[in-house]
């Protein structure tokens, strides 16, 4: 019994130190396989970290081009996982949903864990995904009041003329903030206002209330036949011809002109017959959409729906293409930038740059004569609906409003651009008065101003535009077309927000 006890106790002291081995390293498995999941986790968050800023970084730029889209998320994920010290982890799946205006990315990688090989576990795989999507930041309305003046059909640099350029740029911003999952429900309304000197309202509000025009007309003229005998003829010699230089909307012409004079000799002929008139002629006036401004007591009405706007009745077209009311459908807006054209005919209109403020208000009022714009907000800019005037120009005003609502020409010096006399300045200070007048009253109803001058020298110019804007950061001074292709980029970007959607 004594030798048989002795074995028992001997087998239970082997069977102790064999479990007390195995559980040490089941405790040592488990103990470095949560160091191993821990650092999985830590690599792992790195990289969703690094997607994230990558696909947000691709999603901020105005590029809509898939390839170059991914081209911009591959390179600042590599830059972005490098800095973490995270190696092996790759970008394997991209896409860009152009319609819903998304960027989904795939990142996959692996980890070789120091615990769990001895278990048989060589290789910890993760994957990180992300999506991101570019949405208007609540609801909004934008007016782009658009320069489309005769010195539009210039080039400022490169090949383009800077109505070209304009039209890039402003397209760029129209397919950034108006997705479809942006103008879904109207959460983005955007409208169009060429200006130059007088705005064309378009035709079809010809019956409105808010404007006061009579029917189209014609008259017919027959003027009688008259002779007159003729006695004498004008022979002229001498002279030189030369090049004189004239200037409209700021941009210089030149045309061939008498520098010296011909001298010019009277002599007898034998008397005959010189006969005109005895025709019939038809003057037809029409409504092309013209109107004159609003004033009162010989100054520049603001905004005032009770009044009509007189329109004009002519023989031909002295306004350029209609305003585009709010709306949310991007085709009709894409339509009337195209469509921006900066004459027609012999007609090459010159700047008033408060007209189309005027009416860049007139889109975003919720009253007449445009009514697709919602209630203002009188409580804060920060607040619903975000209502928002962009502003661009490529000169300085070149018109001043007269008492009858009509528009005058500034004279200029050719050579140096400055007004001739002392009251065509007085008249540019008037212009710049109704100006600020104009930006002054769209800023107290919670309308935000971006201006921007494109290629503008002039000082006057160019300070009026910076105390015409809400702030320093929404006045852009672009003095080439790669800048206003930037600066409407830029405001394109303010005016959204980027988020990650997944």
């Amino acid at each position: 019994m004594r030798r048989f006890l002795a074995r028992f106790r001997s087998s239970i002291r082997g069977n102790v130190a064999a479990i007390t081995a195995l559980s040490m390293l089941a405790i040592t498995g488990l103990a470095g396989g949560s160091m191993d999941l821990s650092v999985l986790y830590s690599k792992k968050s790195a990289v969703q970290d690094s997607l994230d800023a990558a696909a947000l970084y691709a999603a901020s730029s105005s590029s809509t081009d898939a390839a170059t889209l991914e081209s911009l998320t591959r390179q600042a994920f590599a830059a972005n996982i490098a800095d973490k010290a995270v190696s092996g982890a790759q970008i394997t799946s991209f896409a860009f949903d152009s319609s819903a205006n998304t960027i989904t990315a795939t990142a996959t990688g692996s980890y070789t864990p120091m615990f769990a090989q001895l278990i048989g576990v060589t290789q910890m795989s993760y994957q990180a995904s992300t999506t991101t999507k570019k949405s208007v930041n609540g609801t909004l309305e934008v007016a782009l009041v658009l320069d489309n003046t005769w010195s539009m059909s210039v080039p400022l640099d490169g090949a383009q003329t800077k109505i070209q350029v304009l039209k890039t740029a402003a397209q760029n911003l129209v397919d950034t903030i108006m997705t479809s999952s942006n103008t879904a429900n109207g959460g983005v309304k955007v409208g169009v206002v060429p200006y130059a000197d007088y705005v064309n309202v378009g035709i079809p509000n010809r019956t409105q209330s808010w404007v006061s025009v009579g029917a189209d007309y014609s008259t017919t003229t027959t003027t009688p036949k008259t002779c007159t005998t003729i006695t004498t003829k004008t022979t002229c010699t001498g002279g030189t011809r030369g090049t004189c230089t004239g200037v409209t909307d700021g941009v210089p012409y030149t045309y061939s002109c008498w520098i010296v004079p011909q001298t010019c000799t009277t002599s007898p002929v034998t008397p005959y017959q010189q006969c005109s008139g005895g025709t019939t002629s038809t003057t037809n006036y029409k409504f092309y959409g013209c109107v004159k401004n609003q004033v009162s007591s010989g100054t520049l009405m603001m905004p005032d729906p009770t009044t009509p706007y007189p329109g004009f009745l002519q023989t031909s077209q002295t306004c350029l293409s209609p305003i585009q009311a709010l709306t949310s459908n991007a085709a009709s807006v894409t339509s009337s930038i195209t469509n921006l054209v900066v004459n027609i005919g012999g007609y090459k209109p010159e700047t008033y740059i408060p007209g189309g403020l005027v009416w860049g208000v007139n889109l975003l009022s919720p009253a007449a004569p445009f009514t697709e714009g919602a209630a203002y907000d009188t409580s804060g800019p920060n607040k619903m609906p975000r209502k928002v005037l962009i502003l661009m120009t490529d000169g300085s005003n070149t018109e001043y409003l007269k008492s009858d609502g009509t528009l005058q020409r500034i004279n200029v010096d050719p050579v140096t651009g400055l007004p001739a006399t002392s009251t065509d300045t007085s008249n540019v200070a008037k212009t710049y008065a109704d100006q600020q007048k104009v930006c002054s009253y769209a800023k107290a109803r919670n309308i935000e101003i971006y201006t921007i001058g494109f290629g503008v020298t002039d000082p006057t110019g160019l300070s009026n535009l910076k105390s015409c804007a809400t702030d320093a950061a929404h006045y852009f001074d672009a003095q080439n077309s790669a800048a206003l292709i930037a600066a409407f980029q830029t405001i394109a970007g303010t005016l959204s927000k980027v988020r990650i959607s997944q």
